[in-house]
């Protein structure tokens, strides 16, 4: 019975380890993608007030938020509604799904890429019946 135990504490430890790696790894990849964007935009809204005014600058920035703001809650509420009337075991099963269906995603790529599929479609017979430029190997 011990082993049993030991088996399943070591395997909840190499799985904490991994989502900790990878979740660690997706904080850094944020980080550094997004400090670039925020230094210029730092810099840009310094230079921003020092040629038209702070009052100014910080009027439109406010008009921006504001927008915004506005926008993501009127897009959100909707969804937000929704999921709140849903039973827990939905969201749970939700849930299970999303990570079921990442795990899926990793593993698991279709044989064909759209780009293939449109490659050779651009070469067939048109439905109109007219040959293309190329004829095919048929």
């Amino acid at each position: 019975m011990s082993t049993l135990l030991d088996l399943l504490i070591g395997l909840l430890s190499i799985i904490w380890s991994v989502v900790s790696w990878l979740l660690w790894q997706l904080v850094w990849m944020v980080v550094w993608f997004l400090l670039p964007f925020a230094v210029v935009a730092f810099i840009a809204l310094r230079i921003a007030e020092k040629a038209l005014g702070p009052e100014v600058v910080r009027a439109w920035v406010k008009r921006q938020s504001m927008k915004l703001g506005t926008g993501v809650w009127a897009r959100t509420r909707r969804v937000l509604f929704a999921v709140g009337v849903l039973p827990v075991r939905v969201l749970w099963l939700l849930a299970v799904y999303t990570v079921w269906h990442s795990i899926v995603n990793l593993f698991w790529r279709p044989r064909w890429t759209p780009w293939q599929r449109a490659w050779g479609r651009r070469w067939t017979e048109s439905r109109s019946g007219t040959a293309s430029k190329v004829p095919s190997k048929a």
